[in-house]
């Protein structure tokens, strides 16, 4: 009894004698930033943590948010935790879970993460996460807008939409080309383009020489049958959801000329948010309406439109730009200014200014209006000729208790 109250008196003693340092305190890491590189696949995670510039560890370990968070807060209770990874096949699911957690993620684009040759040339998971951890602590990543669950629904509902499309025409095709290589002639009163109407399919009903030849005829037929009536389901589908959730943009969209109910649906489902894109050029960039330029010194050359945009939308823009010229004149005298050059790149300038609209339609809640562009100008106009005249806005409303007179010219 008298050696185990000996012993716990030194030990007293000397926690007196001897405080605990920083080192020693495993909970002082209040206020100090962790950066986690994540490179995510299907069966496990590769993770590597730095904080003041020194990789702190790096190991992997099965998917999932709830496994890394106890890990940071078990070895660095108290800091702020930082996240990234690269968009691929995984979603949002995890940035999801990593932000509930309490970690703040961002999801970044695999071609803005900075690299060398010698990295693009030794690639391995430790690499990767490694490369997103150093540059995330640098501040050299910048992450992509995520849309909410919902929303990113609706937009998976819109490019099934586009692949039922895909699926329809290769069907069409197949029953062409078949009727072709057995020289089945439609008659002319029922076949007066490349798209094979119901009637033409009705008319189809016949036999060949063999029950091998009826039978395939047959399952392309029905084969065609089916793809459209998917088609149409997914559209009504689609149209429903988007006047349930979008219905006054969808309307104002549809104001706009060259915009139908598809491209309307597809800028909906896509953008979602038109407001989020502040500066025009952000939002020219992501429909990849804007130059490609590959510059050097005094030799300028441009390569065409940006490859890297919203694959999606546009084609639809292109499309509906060339109907609009047909309905607007003050977007037929824009392709008219331009089209002397040449007539691929007015159309690209068109779309262009046919997005701005859009987004000038979709963010103020009016429809579109032909001469809103000249009604601004002559209001401009109006003013600056007042300025000059030394009319202000007082005189112009006849405001009481302002006794002030100016002398007008002559």
């Amino acid at each position: 009894m008298q050696a185990i109250t000996l012993s716990f008196a030194k030990e007293q003693l000397n926690n007196r004698a001897m405080p605990k340092t920083k080192l020693q305190n495993r909970n002082d890491f209040n206020g100090q930033r962790f950066y986690v590189g994540l490179d995510v696949h299907k069966k496990s995670w590769a993770v590597t943590i730095r904080s003041l510039k020194i990789e702190l560890a790096h190991f992997s370990q099965p998917p999932g948010a709830e496994a890394l968070s106890n890990y940071l807060h078990r070895e660095f209770p108290g800091g702020d935790y930082y996240s990234a990874y690269e968009a691929g096949f995984c979603g949002t699911d995890a940035h999801e879970q990593l932000c509930k957690f309490g970690i703040k993620n961002i999801i970044v684009h695999a071609a803005d993460i900075p690299s060398t040759d010698k990295q693009k040339k030794n690639k391995t998971d430790l690499h990767d996460s490694r490369a997103i951890a150093d540059h995330l602590e640098r501040g050299n990543l910048k992450g992509i807008y995520v849309l909410n669950h919902e929303q990113q629904e609706l937009r998976s509902l819109f490019r099934l939409r586009e692949s039922k499309v895909i699926d329809v025409t290769r069907a069409n095709n197949r029953l062409k080309s078949f009727l072709m290589y057995y020289s089945i002639k439609l008659p002319e009163n029922i076949s007066k383009n490349e798209f094979l109407s119901g009637k033409v399919l009705d008319w189809l009903n016949l036999e060949l020489g063999s029950a091998s030849g009826t039978f395939a005829l047959q399952q392309h037929i029905e084969e065609l049958k089916y793809q459209r009536r998917q088609l149409l389901q997914i559209t009504q589908s689609l149209r429903m959801q988007i006047q349930c959730l979008h219905k006054q943009t969808y309307i104002d969209l549809l104001s706009v000329p060259g915009i139908g109910a598809v491209t309307s649906m597809g800028l909906i489902a896509e953008i979602a948010d038109f407001s989020r894109f502040e500066d025009p050029d952000h939002y020219a960039s992501f429909l990849g309406l804007c130059p490609w330029e590959d510059s050097s010194g005094p030799v300028i050359k441009t390569k065409g439109v940006q490859p890297r945009c919203n694959g999606h939308l546009r084609p639809l823009l292109v499309e509906a730009s060339w109907k609009a010229i047909t309905k607007s004149r003050s977007l037929f005298a824009y392709y008219s200014k331009h089209a002397n050059k040449s007539g691929k790149k007015a159309i690209i300038k068109v779309a262009r200014k046919l997005a701005m609209i859009a987004k000038g339609v979709a963010t103020s809640g009016q429809p579109y209006q032909e001469d809103y562009l000249k009604k601004k100008q002559a209001e401009k106009d109006l003013k600056a000729e007042r300025f000059s005249l030394g009319i202000t806005e007082q005189h112009i409303n006849k405001q009481p208790g302002i006794g002030l007179r100016v002398a007008m010219p002559g």
